[in-house]
């Protein structure tokens, strides 16, 4: 069952096409707990007594290393209605020039200006490496919207019942266009769900050199008309987050998300981690996990 908290849209700027997202209220996944790996085992273990938890640990733990070191290898691993594990870089422009030198290590952007004035200056393919997981099967956004259980916080309901007066109905599932309230899914979350799905919004695209020394300069951006937030302490945003409007620096290792809202839907979270260097290699090994 998952718990939806609701948070306040107070931006004004977001007009379009007759919808003005501003005083809204919108869903968000309330987390109930962080699962690692060891109580993930006890969990299974519950599910299947034959295996110790410790046992299932140490095949979790085999697992983990080996789907590490088979995409590191240029392999995919496929689990069968849950994901495509891959190796993806974030990818650096290169200057193909007479006199220029290309590695396909790790390692910062080469500004415009460095490279005017030494081509020669080391260029590096990639910014990083990072480990992919792509949803396949029965963990596809179709399926899963339509099999998951939703209700509200206690919370969330009593700010519904001190607003309209009513109750709120919990949901089961992707409602259709012709359910009412007392199907079992509030009627607005079926609107909410079937814009969703009509206009879905492309996840923002965050940019900045990574690892860089000093500082690097953070710019993102999304679809045309889009509007994007951004968090800097690693939390998915929302509208109550931070507004981007131009560039900024920032001067240590942050890991940074957004989304991009457009006639009131909003895209999936995109994330990047920019890493500031410790001195070491620009060409050395190493990979991130992302999503």
């Amino acid at each position: 069952m998952l718990e939806l908290n609701l948070s306040q849209n107070t931006n004004s700027t977001l007009q379009a096409n007759g919808y003005n997202p501003n005083g809204k209220y919108y869903a968000k996944v309330e987390t109930k707990e962080q699962y690692t790996l060891e109580k993930l085992a006890e969990h299974m273990h519950e599910h299947n007594a034959a295996f110790s938890a410790g046992l299932i640990q140490g095949v979790l733990v085999d697992m983990v290393t080996c789907i590490k070191h088979l995409v590191l290898a240029g392999c995919t691993v496929k689990i069968p209605n849950l994901g495509i594990f891959k190796c993806s870089v974030e990818a650096n422009g290169l200057t193909l020039a007479k006199g220029a030198k290309i590695s396909a290590g790790k390692g910062s952007q080469r500004t415009d200006a460095e490279l005017q004035s030494n081509i020669a200056a080391q260029q590096f393919a990639i910014g990083a490496v990072k480990v992919i997981m792509q949803a396949t099967g029965e963990t596809s956004k179709d399926e899963v919207s339509n099999k998951a259980k939703m209700t509200f916080t206690s919370k969330a309901k009593a700010l519904i019942k001190s607003k309209t007066g009513a109750d709120a109905t919990d949901g089961e599932g992707t409602a259709t266009s012709g359910d009412d309230d007392t199907s079992g899914s509030s009627n607005s979350g079926s609107q909410s769900g079937s814009q969703s799905q009509q206009n879905s919004v492309a996840a923002p695209v965050i940019s900045g050199t990574s690892p860089f020394e000093e500082s690097t300069q953070v710019s993102i951006s999304g679809p045309d008309g889009a509007t994007i937030y951004y968090s800097e302490n690693g939390d998915d945003p929302d509208t109550n987050d931070t507004l981007y409007t131009q560039p900024f620096t920032i001067d240590e290792t942050t890991t940074i998300k957004a989304i991009a809202i457009k006639d009131g839907v909003s895209s999936s979270v995109a994330s990047k981690t920019l890493y500031k260097s410790s001195g070491g290699d620009d060409g050395s090994g190493g990979f991130e996990m992302g999503s």
